[in-house]
């Protein structure tokens, strides 16, 4: 992907001072996903925190940072919990991310099956705490706080029908259309025409 100042502008300026979940309909969305978002804060030198739960971006840096510099790539924190580590604590690291510009945590499904004890009730108190404190950070401090989550896996629920993704200020669908992520708005508006397609296929380094 070639991003231009302006189409980048395009993509991110509406998302700080909110937070974002992105309802990705399979991994290669979620990784097509991953790409075109850390290019983009990595080209322009946003410095960014990823709680990688899922090792997704660890374990794809290669494909994730295809287009970009070393030292580009070096801008983003990639953090992965250890195994059985309670991620209450991750998740406060995160939230103390001072220098960070743009908060990511993959995936929102992860984080609520993993919070730890209690049942569905607590962890939905526990998740629902985090990201309000999220949202607050994200407002008070312009930062772009970035969830992703699993459409397919949206069962958990906060009563009402209402699903997890619902927590957060603004909910995007995200799909692959001939080569290119197009971003929808499903709950709340960012971009105009509630939505935006951004070029996914780039070139080697």
């Amino acid at each position: 992907m070639s991003f231009s100042a302006k189409r980048g502008d395009s993509l991110m300026d509406p998302l700080y001072g909110r937070t974002t979940t992105f309802l990705v309909d399979s991994r290669q969305t979620n990784l097509a996903l991953a790409r075109v978002l850390l290019s983009n804060l990595t080209r322009k030198e946003v410095p960014c925190v990823v709680l990688d739960i899922d090792a997704l971006y660890a374990s794809n840096s290669d494909y994730i940072f295809a287009s970009v510099s070393e030292g580009q790539a070096s801008i983003a924190q990639i953090h992965v919990p250890d195994p059985g580590a309670a991620l209450e604590g991750d998740v406060a690291d995160l939230l103390g991310a001072g220098q960070a510009k743009a908060l990511i945590i993959d995936s929102l499904n992860s984080l609520y099956h993993l919070l730890s004890g209690g049942g569905s009730g607590s962890k939905n108190m526990r998740l629902g705490f985090a990201v309000a404190l999220l949202s607050y950070i994200a407002r008070t401090e312009k930062r772009a706080v970035l969830l992703t989550m699993y459409e397919r896996e949206r069962s958990a629920r906060l009563g009402r029908r209402r699903s997890i993704s619902d927590l957060s200020d603004l909910t995007v669908s995200v799909s692959i259309l001939e080569g290119e992520l197009a971003l929808t708005c499903v709950r709340g508006s960012a971009w105009p025409g509630r939505g935006l397609s951004v070029p996914i296929l780039l070139p080697s380094r």
